[in-house]
């Protein structure tokens, strides 16, 4: 993925309240952490999603008193106004999907490879939507975006952009020195998220260590462009059914829909289904 950190706030600005939108599991949580450690404990966050006291609306109707806030735009209707600060954080799909599968384990889901593969293929439609929003779009070169990567590769370049969304552009090192080397960090495997208190900034997870880890399908995770509910269409027009399960990862990683429909159009099956058509 391309690497994007924006300082867009102008000179002199000043914000008491900026709206956190992440991709899940980009480490949305870990900047909580820094910033509050940055801040200290007056600093007030809200983590929207079950927080005892919270108002339940975004943006937050006690900005202001709350400084950060967390949004996933799960349903893609979160607003994008002009006038608020935005902290976006993005990661790639491949180990964003393995952290995320782990979640997903918790709440009943099969821990196979079928099941991987499925939820995978499902999770991309997501997250293109939310890539092509708050990641690509003219909307996001206005907000400050900071992808996970660029936070575990270079935490004080990526808080110091995190705090110039607050109005800060003249950060203290010590401060930042000491929040990187003290917040505290999470294992997330196996349904479980484990605490690790204290354990600074740390490398991520390596995804060929995944206990379902293909290089084979895994080669699919890294070029996916269409989402399932395109290939399925697809094949509905062409071929009167769904595409195979089996398939789909490898449907979805094909380079457009016209290439798709290509590779349909002159399929022995599209062939046959045209002489039985015609036989009616």
């Amino acid at each position: 993925m391309r690497f994007l950190l924006r300082r867009s706030a102008p000179p002199g600005y000043v914000s008491s309240y900026v709206m956190g939108v992440s991709w899940p599991r980009s480490g949305h949580h870990l900047l909580a952490r820094l910033l509050r450690l940055y801040y200290g404990a007056g600093f007030a966050y809200c983590g929207f999603y079950g927080q005892a006291g919270c108002c339940g609306q975004a943006p937050c109707a006690r900005a202001g008193q709350v400084r950060y806030s967390k949004n996933h735009d799960f349903d893609g209707t979160l607003p994008q106004d002009p006038s608020r600060r935005y902290l976006v954080q993005t990661r790639a799909f491949v180990p964003s999907v393995v952290s995320n599968f782990e979640l997903y384990l918790r709440e009943g889901g099969s821990d196979d490879a079928a099941s991987f593969a499925r939820f995978a293929s499902a999770q991309f439609t997501a997250y293109r939507a939310f890539q092509d929003k708050w990641v690509t779009s003219e909307f996001a070169r206005t907000q400050t975006v900071i992808p996970y990567e660029a936070l575990i590769r270079d935490p004080a370049t990526a808080l110091t952009y995190a705090l110039s969304s607050f109005g800060d552009t003249g950060p203290d090192p010590g401060r930042l020195r000491a929040a990187i080397a003290q917040v505290d960090g999470e294992e997330v495997a196996h349904r479980r998220v484990t605490p690790r208190p204290g354990t600074g900034v740390h490398a991520p997870r390596d995804v060929t260590q995944f206990r379902h880890y293909d290089a084979h399908l895994f080669g699919y995770l890294d070029k996916l462009t269409l989402t399932r509910q395109e290939v399925n269409k697809v094949f509905r027009r062409h071929l009167g059914r769904d595409a195979a399960e089996g398939n789909m990862l490898a449907l979805q990683a094909s380079p457009s829909l016209e290439a798709l429909e290509r590779m349909i159009l002159g399929s022995p099956e599209y062939a046959a289904r045209g002489r039985r058509l015609r036989a009616v």
